[in-house]
């Protein structure tokens, strides 16, 4: 893998994070977290068009939930653009999932639920409909089971199955899926607590048996993608110097070989990747947020927005 520029996308002095990037109608559009802090109140969705070269964004949307607003994911369909994120409430401690709605990318439909109690939190136009992995609290705020959802456009969701079921000693949650050529869907499982080592699970068509295992990695903010039959996954990834950096790997029979440990550190992750032209090909745009800039500085944990302009191998 060749990294030939990174690219600062925004940069205003606060907390911006949770990237995401998608191809819309012929223009990329990214879309993070603004806020003062990780966790904040005023947390605010940002979406920004840019020109075909990745090098200038305009603002394109805000997208607020009442409350802290969190985890923007795009989601582009053939009818138009989601946005899809959910409110944090502190008091009781409480998420609602949720979606904006864009049919042109210019003019955003106020933000509505869709489910609460449940982080729809990664979903992806795959085979001609939407898939996405959402993790649950239950009746004692523990995080619950990781279940797949189906939907054919975008708004109204069906169980498929449950994909991981809960457990308080591994808590997992953040769940990014994806399908190879032959349409295996795959997923890459957070898990909060135990070893932090992320599941990585296969499953055949219809997608209700899942086979899960362990990667020998401590991954967070989990995301997967293939390319050419090859299956990276990035994250911030715990080295074992004890460094800790957003980082891509590819998978190499069952262990995750590093390709590019990305310019970052200290609050960093949650990367979004798309082909640098909208039509394919080996050039790759990879968006992520970190905070290595300030505190290389001394400053304050703030973190900004970037995008790398990658070859994969």
């Amino acid at each position: 893998m060749k990294l030939h520029e990174i690219c600062k996308v925004f940069d205003n002095g606060l907390h911006n994070a949770f990237t995401s990037i998608a191809w819309f109608r012929g223009s990329p559009y990214v879309a993070f977290r603004r806020g003062h802090d990780h966790v904040s109140a005023d947390g605010r969705v940002i979406v920004l068009r840019g020109d075909s070269g990745g090098r200038h964004w305009l603002p394109a949307g805000v997208v607020w939930a009442g409350m802290d607003t969190r985890d923007p994911k795009l989601l582009a369909t053939p009818e138009g653009l989601f946005v899809y994120c959910f409110s944090r409430r502190t008091e009781p401690d409480r998420v609602v999932s949720g979606y904006a709605y864009s049919a042109d990318g210019e003019v955003w439909q106020p933000w509505q639920s869709v489910q609460a109690d449940s982080v729809y939190w990664r979903p992806e136009w795959l085979a001609g409909a939407a898939d996405v992995a959402a993790y649950g609290r239950q009746a004692d705020l523990e995080e619950g089971p990781v279940v797949l959802k189906h939907s054919a456009d975008g708004r109204r969701w069906e169980d498929i199955c449950t994909l991981v079921e809960a457990d308080p000693k591994t808590q997992p949650n953040e769940t990014a899926l994806a399908l190879d050529g032959d349409g295996v869907m795959w997923a890459l499982v957070r898990r909060e607590r135990g070893s932090g080592r992320p599941l990585l699970g296969a499953a055949q068509p219809p997608y209700n048996r899942w086979e899960c295992n362990e990667l020998p990695i401590k991954l967070q903010g989990p995301y997967l993608w293939f390319v050419g039959g090859n299956l990276y996954l990035s994250g911030r990834w715990f080295q074992p110097s004890g460094m800790v950096n957003t980082a891509v790997l590819r998978l190499d029979g069952p262990e995750p070989v590093p390709q590019l440990v990305l310019p970052s550190g200290g609050d960093t992750s949650y990367m979004g990747a798309v082909p640098a032209k909208p039509e394919g090909g080996d050039r790759w745009w990879l968006t992520y947020y970190s905070s290595h800039e300030y505190l290389a500085h001394g400053g304050v944990q703030r973190s900004a927005i970037y995008l790398a302009d990658v070859t994969l191998d």
